[in-house]
């Protein structure tokens, strides 16, 4: 039954960026929240996925809260275990664990305009309340199979690398991966040590650029744990990560050295012309996702892993038929094929929210989805999200562009507890001229190419990113108005 008293923050998610908001909550000093969570621990994506070879794509030092670093990661590009261990460490330290209830899912959220308050309703059939809503649920959980004919009818196993098998002994088997991109750049390596043969199916080349990943040396971690020795280790990692932006902003010295620094990953691993040929993407470095991988190339060199330069039309009771009409016979079948955004497999949003008027989200952002600052949306009073479209710096790493939303975030939740205001709106009018603003700039940079890619809807519009520098993002978020929103008196 509905609780009888409102707490002032409700949070969707415990992952980076709910266990972020968390903190962000309690360093302004606001003790009335809760996290919902529906897995049984923290870490988001870096709990739910388990398949082999998971590292980030982004180091370990830059990947971390600023304000709480870890002086002990093992590695430059961490593991998945070593991350989750990571947010759950700061979850303890910032007493969140006595705030989040795990194993709860939430179905809708529905705003109440008499009340100015959250009603979720939970999975379990009772609901709770709250003044303001904040959602950072992410995106990369659900893994998403392709509609491919046959799929119901393959004897073998068959999952999604999302939803990986740890029942299924891969060794000595015909084992085929469906896909070339993030996870199966990892995927693919792993597989390959154990399995008879792989046959990798990629219907489009991507750039990966190495990894050259490696154990932390003792006296590193010793420099590292002072506040100097730490920014002199950041320092080299954050001008890398703007060589990306330059080629993102389409300077051509920027996209040459990237190119440059790709095809060496490629040809020191590979020599086979041909093969070489089918791994090069005909589209300029940045337009789709950049991989990182040391182990990728030198695994598809080897003799029992084949690449089939193409997409997969159908599987039968115990082959894969590419869209060459080939046929590769195999005993399990993998896909690395990317993630619902936000959905059930049925179509049904994950979450359905209702904002004032009872107006839908998912109707609110069809055929032109905005967002102010990738954080609020006209509609929507007292509801915010955490990295939502346009709202992630494109480089580096996501706990940037998240600590400065969340901080902003955590301000108006103090003012509300506060009473300063009843409601939070952002302007419909403000929130149109920032975004069209922002799609004319992001119309000239990379994602805008010849190239298939997630960053883009239906309608051509980039929705992933927001095309500046963290350091910018940081000051028109300082910079940010009253006047730009609706503050309803209390």
């Amino acid at each position: 039954m509905l609780q009888p008293q409102d707490t002032t923050v409700g949070v969707l998610g415990a992952g980076i960026s709910g266990v972020l908001m968390g903190m962000q909550l309690r360093r302004a000093g606001i003790d009335d929240f809760v996290i919902y969570e529906k897995q049984p621990d923290v870490g988001g994506t870096w709990l739910r996925n388990t398949y082999p070879g998971l590292h980030c794509d982004i180091p370990s030092l830059l990947y971390s809260y600023s304000f709480e670093h870890n002086p002990s990661w093992s590695m430059i590009y961490a593991g998945r275990r070593e991350i989750q261990a990571y947010v759950r460490a700061c979850a303890e330290k910032y007493d969140l664990i006595e705030r989040i209830r795990f194993g709860t899912e939430v179905e809708a959220a529905r705003y109440d305009e008499d009340a100015a308050h959250w009603t979720l309703e939970l999975a379990d059939g009772s609901s709770v309340r709250h003044r303001m809503l904040v959602s950072a649920t992410g995106g990369l959980t659900d893994g998403r199979l392709p509609r491919i004919d046959g799929i119901d009818t393959f004897r073998g196993p068959l999952w999604h690398s999302s939803g990986w098998r740890d029942d299924v002994d891969l060794s000595g088997l015909r084992v085929a991966v469906v896909g070339s991109a993030a996870s199966a750049v990892q995927v693919v390596p792993e597989v390959a040590k154990v399995a008879g043969s792989v046959v990798v199916f990629s219907r489009t080349p991507n750039w990966v650029m190495p990894r050259n990943n490696r154990a932390y040396r003792d006296d590193e971690l010793a420099a590292m744990r002072t506040p100097e020795g730490l920014r002199r280790a950041r320092r080299p990692l954050y001008r890398d990560a703007l060589r990306w932006y330059k080629a993102f902003r389409k300077e051509s010295t920027g996209t040459a050295e990237l190119r440059e620094i790709c095809l060496g990953n490629l040809r020191r691993s590979i020599a086979d012309p041909a093969l070489i040929a089918a791994l090069t993407p005909d589209y300029e470095p940045g337009c789709k996702r950049i991989l990182v991988s040391d182990e990728y190339y030198p695994a598809l060199a080897l003799e029992h892993v084949e690449l089939v330069p193409h997409g997969v039309d159908a599987l039968t009771e115990d082959a894969v038929v590419a869209s060459d009409a080939s046929v590769h016979p195999v005993d399990v079948v993998i896909f690395c094929t990317g993630y619902r955004l936000g959905g059930r497999a049925d179509g049904r949003p994950a979450l359905e929210v209702h904002g004032r008027g009872g107006r839908r989200l998912v109707d609110h952002l069809a055929g032109k989805p905005e967002a102010y600052r990738g954080m609020a949306l006209p509609g929507f009073p007292n509801y915010f999200t955490v990295c939502g479209i346009n709202g992630t710096v494109a480089y580096g790493s996501v706990t940037a562009s998240a600590e400065l939303e969340t901080e902003v975030i955590a301000g108006f939740a103090g003012r509300l507890a506060r009473g300063e205001f009843r409601s939070v709106e952002v302007r419909a009018d403000v929130t149109s001229s920032w975004s069209e603003s922002v799609q004319q700039e992001l119309s000239q940079m990379s994602w805008s190419g010849d190239c298939p890619n997630f960053y883009r809807d239906a309608n051509g519009r980039i929705v992933s990113f927001f095309p500046g520098t963290v350091g910018r993002m940081r000051r028109e978020l300082r910079a940010l108005d009253d006047a730009e929103f609706i503050l309803e008196p209390a």
